[in-house]
C-alpha cells in the first residue's frame, strides 16, 4: 500500500520556514553585494552595463513573483517550492564554473527568477502556519532574513579576495541544504486550504487590486526604489565625501545587528496596534532619513541616518505582507503575496536607473529630496485612505 505524505496530518513548522528563509538570505547575500564589483573589476564591464544587468535581474524577480503567486493558488505549493529551489541551486552552482561574460549575467538572471518565485511562495506559506498570527510569523521571518544578510555580507567581506568561485561554492552549498529542507519539510497537508480555495472559487473569488491595495503597492514601490540608493550609489557617494569603502560595509553590519537585537521589541509594539499605524509611522521615519542625508558629512552622521532608516524599515516592512494577507481573500493568497513581491521588485528595477541618472548629473541632494517628497506624499495618501469610514474595516 502506497503512502501519500500529503494525506498525512502534517503541518508546516514555523521553525523550518525560518531556517529556510535564513539560508536563502545568506546565500543571496553572498551574491548581490559583489555583483557590480565583479562585473566592473573582473569582467571589465562598464557601470552602465552593470546597472542594466541589475535592472533586468529585478525584472526577472518581478516575473518570478507573478509566477510564484499563480503556482501557489492554482497548482501545487510544495511542487512549486521544490522546483524553484532546484532552479536557484542549479543557477548558483553553475556560477562556480561558468562566470565569464555574458554567461554570468544570464545565470544571475535565472537565479533572480528563482528567488522571485521563492519569496512569494515563502510569504504565502507563512500565512498558513498553524497557531500563529500572520504578523508574528512575518516579524520572525524579517529577523531571520536579516541574520542571513549579516552572515552573507560578512562572508563576502572575508572571502571575496580569495576568489569568486569559492564564494559561489559556499553559496551553492547553502542552497543545497535549503533544497533538502524544502523537499523533506514542506510536503505538508494543505487539504484545509484547498477546501477554502474550492469553496471560494464557486463564488468567483478573484484577486483584485483595490484602491487601498494600490496605495500600499505604491508605498512598497517608492520604499524599495529609495532603498536601492543604499545598494547602488551610496558607496560611491560616501567615497566622494571622504569616507573609506569599509565604512559602507560597516553600515550594513550595524543595520543587520540592530534589526536582530531590536526587531522583537519593535514588533511587540507594532502587534498591539492596527497594521496601518505601524506602516505609516515607519514610512514617515524611513522618508525622513533621506531628508537628513542632504546634510551628512561625517561617518557618525551617516550611522545615525542609517539607524533612522532601519527603525522605519523595522516598523514598516514586516507588517505590509501580513496586512495584504488580511485584506485579500484566502483563495488568492499566493497572488496577493505575489503582488507584494512584484511591487518590491518594481522599485528595485527603477531605483538603480533613477539614482544612476541623478548621480551622473551630480544631483545627489536632489535625489535624496525627491525620494523624501515622493514617500511622504504616498504615505499621506495612505493615511487619508485608512481614515475614511468606508475603509476602516480593512485598515487594521
Amino acid at each position: 500500500m502506497q503512502t501519500d505524505l500529503t494525506d498525512k496530518s502534517r503541518v508546516l513548522s514555523e521553525k523550518w520556514l525560518l531556517i529556510g528563509t535564513m539560508l536563502s538570505s545568506s546565500g543571496n547575500s553572498m551574491i548581490w553585494p559583489v555583483m557590480t564589483l565583479y562585473m566592473t573589476g573582473t569582467l571589465h564591464q562598464s557601470f552602465t552595463t552593470a546597472g542594466i544587468v541589475l535592472m533586468i535581474g529585478a525584472l526577472m524577480g518581478m516575473i518570478g513573483a507573478f509566477i510564484g503567486g499563480k503556482l501557489f493558488d492554482r497548482w501545487h505549493p510544495y511542487k512549486a517550492m521544490v522546483l524553484t529551489s532546484l532552479v536557484t541551486l542549479v543557477s548558483v552552482t553553475s556560477l562556480i564554473f561558468w562566470n565569464s561574460w555574458p554567461v554570468f549575467a544570464i545565470l544571475v538572471w535565472l537565479a533572480n527568477l528563482g528567488m522571485g518565485v521563492e519569496q512569494t511562495l515563502v510569504n504565502a506559506f507563512a500565512i498558513i502556519i498553524p497557531g500563529h498570527k500572520a504578523r508574528v510569523v512575518f516579524n520572525n521571518l524579517y529577523i531571520v532574513l536579516n541574520i542571513g544578510v549579516v552572515v552573507g555580507t560578512l562572508a563576502v567581506g572575508y572571502l571575496f579576495d580569495l576568489g569568486f568561485s569559492l564564494l559561489m561554492s559556499i553559496s551553492a552549498s547553502i542552497y543545497a541544504v535549503l533544497a533538502v529542507i524544502v523537499i523533506t519539510k514542506f510536503n505538508v497537508n494543505l487539504s484545509a486550504r484547498k477546501k477554502v480555495v474550492t469553496e471560494m472559487a464557486t463564488t468567483t473569488a478573484k484577486f483584485k487590486v483595490t484602491f487601498l491595495l494600490a496605495v500600499i503597492g505604491a508605498l512598497l514601490f517608492i520604499t524599495y526604489l529609495s532603498y536601492m540608493l543604499w545598494e547602488t550609489v551610496m558607496a560611491p557617494h560616501m567615497k566622494m565625501i571622504g569616507m573609506p569603502t569599509r565604512n559602507y560595509a560597516d553600515l550594513w553590519m550595524i543595520n543587520g545587528v540592530t534589526i536582530i537585537i531590536f526587531q522583537k521589541f519593535v514588533s511587540n509594539w507594532a502587534n498591539k496596534h492596527p497594521y496601518h499605524v505601524s506602516v505609516i509611522i515607519g514610512s514617515v521615519i524611513f522618508a525622513i532619513s533621506f531628508f537628513f542625508l542632504i546634510f551628512v558629512q561625517e561617518f557618525w552622521q551617516m550611522v545615525i541616518v542609517f539607524e533612522l532608516l532601519t527603525v522605519g524599515e523595522m516598523l514598516q516592512s514586516p507588517q505590509v505582507p501580513a496586512w495584504v494577507a488580511q485584506i485579500t481573500p484566502p483563495a488568492v493568497a499566493g497572488q496577493a503575496q505575489g503582488f507584494v513581491t512584484m511591487m518590491i521588485s518594481f522599485g528595485r528595477v527603477v531605483g538603480p536607473i533613477y539614482s544612476g541618472l541623478m548621480m551622473d548629473k551630480g544631483w545627489m541632494n536632489s535625489l535624496f529630496l525627491s525620494v523624501f517628497i515622493a514617500m511622504m506624499l504616498v504615505t499621506g495618501f495612505l493615511l487619508f485612505m485608512v481614515r475614511r469610514p468606508v475603509d476602516k474595516h480593512s485598515a487594521t
